[in-house]
């Protein structure tokens, strides 16, 4: 004898299914759907949902043109005008980073490119974290 296959309710699965198992849907539909209430909290969670640092600020004072001083890495206690401020995260590291005069230098070898040409070696600014540096007062600065 064959068995026809019905489903244990004639309601939709959602309202037939034990109440743990309802609540996780409904939530899980709630988040789907983009109900704030339901996201996760935390700036990790910010991080992830926004694809930028936790560290990013809706104000900073650090902009380019502005003199800054490094309070923290290799380069501590050094001062420098900003050339330019990359707001977006890059693949590896999350966060703001800027470039600054004189700050940060790295060497980069670079290959011969046409024929009789020969390899050389430049030195240029390297990013910094914008966690690492503070603005310097105008008046500060010129002494």
């Amino acid at each position: 004898l064959r068995r026809r296959l019905r489903p244990r309710c004639a309601r939709p699965p959602f309202i037939c299914a034990p109440a743990a198992m309802r609540l996780t849907l409904l939530l899980a539909l709630a988040y789907v759907m983009g109900a704030e209430a339901f996201a996760p909290t935390g700036a990790s969670a910010f991080a992830r949902a926004s694809g930028t640092s936790a560290v990013s600020m809706k104000y900073s004072p650090i902009k380019a043109g502005v003199q800054v001083e490094v309070i923290a890495g290799d380069d501590k206690g050094k001062t420098g005008k900003v050339i330019s401020v990359d707001r977006k995260p890059s693949k590896k590291k999350n966060g703001p980073f800027v470039l600054v005069e004189g700050v940060n230098i790295i060497t980069k070898h670079v290959k011969p490119r046409a024929r009789g040409e020969t390899g050389k070696r430049e030195q240029k600014e390297g990013p910094i974290h914008i966690s690492n540096l503070k603005p310097v007062k105008a008046e500060a600065a010129s002494e």
